[in-house]
């Protein structure tokens, strides 16, 4: 049997001891509906009673079929499940969970994880995984992460309706490879899956980051873009994770990473292939439990909330094999895989784009004056190396 280790069992630190970043009010504690799945009470009914003690609204199910019965007639912010169990697979009542109430958090446990189990559950939908047995202490961060996930989903509801919706991103294209990678964009946006884009330099991977930032529950939170090339091993670890007074020579004071930066929000992990492997093994800790320990630290700095989105321009699957890409990064971060077409391969999006462009610069630097287009024959030799497709409903 296995059960949880609660504070009067302890391993590692207590829960008094943990980083309290993502401290929430009793009020929003009091107000997530939780549910927790599984069919060992010990382990349910442990996990009921200490987060009943934190002050969140819990209720238990100890079988599938219950539960299944229970998520189509109630709605939660947040849901742990176990992944094996008898009647009903965790992967029915996952996406049965979402159906019903696609904003859901779902947090599955099992007791026997692999790469395979959990990357299935993530493709799924699921907001992450949590191997057993596990501490009280691990349920309780990842329980506060993911609560302040829905408390920022919620702020961001809040803004949207004052505002009238905010800013947004163009994707401009009719091309039907461009389509779907922009149709998959719209659909992950409002999950929490990390989302891996690849594509060849300047075929839009930013943009398609930004536009699922904006879709996304925590758009009224930071985007924040990090270029994994164009800084030195040594400044990118203290970009990325912060630093502590002392930890190199120049640093004069305490300084928070980009990690804490977007805390609530988006990291944007550009050109991801040019990390070092050691800094991919502290990323993928952060990716995992959420703790950030900044460099000449010895002890955990904070705990962050953040959505990831990578991309590279290169070929990630040859990366890892020759070893230049951590494994177990790559399918932490490739949960939803986005391949954005070169222009070559969409020349129907040729005179959109050109024509965008144009209307762009034009009001830039002469409003006063009327908007002109591209002619006909000038369309025409921008495409003169391109094929004539059709496009495609």
């Amino acid at each position: 049997m296995t059960a949880i280790r609660t504070p009067a069992q302890p391993a590692g630190p207590s829960a008094s001891t943990a980083p309290d970043t993502l401290s929430l009010s009793p009020e929003t504690k009091a107000g997530l509906q939780i549910l927790i799945v599984d069919d060992e009470r010990t382990l349910r009914e442990s996990c009921v009673s200490m987060l009943k003690h934190d002050g969140y609204n819990v209720r238990a199910c100890a079988r599938g079929d219950e539960a299944l019965d229970t998520v189509k007639r109630l709605r939660f912010d947040i849901v742990l499940l176990d992944l094996y169990m008898s009647q009903v697979s965790g992967i029915e009542l996952l996406q049965a969970c979402l159906e019903a109430h696609p904003e859901t958090i779902i947090i599955v446990m099992t007791g026997n994880p692999s790469v395979a189990s959990s990357l299935e559950a993530l493709q799924a939908g699921a907001w992450d995984y949590l191997p057993k047995p596990f501490s009280a202490t691990h349920l309780q961060i990842l329980l506060g992460r993911a609560a302040h996930t829905v408390s920022v989903a919620h702020e961001s509801k809040e803004l949207q309706a004052r505002t009238g919706g905010g800013a947004n991103v163009a994707l401009i294209g009719v091309s039907p490879a461009f389509r779907r990678a922009t149709e998959l964009a719209r659909r992950v946006a409002t999950t929490d899956a990390s989302v891996f884009i690849t594509g060849e330099s300047g075929v839009g991977k930013e943009q398609i980051a930004q536009f699922i930032h904006l879709h996304s529950r925590r758009s009224s939170r930071p985007l924040v873009a990090i270029n994994c090339a164009a800084l030195p091993e040594a400044l990118l670890e203290s970009e990325m994770f912060g630093h502590v007074k002392g930890a190199f020579t120049g640093a004069v004071r305490d300084k928070p990473g980009l990690l804490e930066m977007a805390n609530g929000g988006t990291l944007f992990l550009d050109e991801l292939i040019e990390m070092s492997k050691p800094i991919q093994a502290k990323l993928l800790r952060v990716i995992q439990d959420g703790v950030v320990r900044r460099v000449g630290s010895e002890r955990t700095d904070a705990v962050v909330n953040v959505r990831f989105i990578a991309c590279t321009n290169c070929n990630a699957e040859e990366a890892v094999r020759s070893g230049q890409l951590r494994e177990d990064l790559y399918y932490r971060l490739r949960v939803v895989p986005i391949h954005v077409p070169p222009l070559r391969d969409r020349p129907d999006d040729i005179a959109l784009l050109a024509n965008h462009f144009l209307a762009y610069y034009w009001h830039r630097h002469r409003d006063s004056e009327a908007l002109p287009r591209l002619s006909e024959a000038g369309i025409r030799e921008l495409r003169a190396d391109f094929p004539i497709t059709e496009v495609q409903a």
